[in-house]
């Protein structure tokens, strides 16, 4: 797939006649599945925190990578369209990711989850996703610990909005974490 694939519309110059107006063509969306990659130094199993959670099953260092995120990247217009014709189950909004403004790339809903849809929020991560889908480790994780991201600095981006109770527990837990324009707004009236 390439890049026009995700554009509404696209302009181009008529190569018939000189001075021609532009020639306006749609081009009909088709979602982008990225494939997922996940190292072998991690595992999914029940987490000490909701539900499950990605664990190192060895020592990992700083700068490692530990997957890439995999799923159907889609235009956040296009969304409530898509909400509209695939059951919200296999949907599972409340796991998709921004990997950049204007772009959400939700979990594969035809064929499931890949490990990564696993990894929990922390307030003190021990990963940071860079490039919109690579997990990175952002400090060595000693075999057995939690992997964790900082979902704020990730999803903060576009017009989706939610929020959750924290449960990460950490001296930092910011209690609720808060995603979406209208907590931005509330941080840039309150400085």
């Amino acid at each position: 797939m390439n890049r026009r694939m995700l554009c509404d519309t696209i302009t181009r110059k008529s190569s018939r006649k000189e001075g021609e107006e532009s020639v306006k063509r749609t081009v009909l969306h088709k979602p982008m599945k990225i494939t997922p990659w996940v190292s072998d130094a991690v595992e999914v199993r029940k987490s000490g925190t909701e539900g499950s959670g990605v664990y190192s099953v060895r020592n990992i260092k700083a700068g490692d990578v530990i997957g890439v995120f995999g799923g159907i990247v889609v235009p956040e217009a296009e969304l409530e369209k898509l909400q509209k014709t695939v059951p919200a189950e296999k949907l599972n909004v409340d796991h998709a990711m921004y990997i950049y403004p204007g772009f959400i790339m939700l979990h594969d809903y035809i064929n499931g989850c890949d490990p990564l849809c696993f990894v929990n929020h922390s307030c003190e991560p021990s990963a940071k996703v860079i490039n919109g889908i690579v997990l990175v480790a952002s400090r060595d994780i000693p075999l057995g610990e939690e992997i964790s991201w900082d979902y704020r600095i990730t999803d903060n981006v576009g017009d989706w909005t939610y929020e959750f109770k924290c449960q990460c527990g950490t001296p930092s837990c910011a209690g609720v974490v808060q995603i979406g324009p209208k907590y931005r707004e509330k941080v840039q009236v309150a400085v």
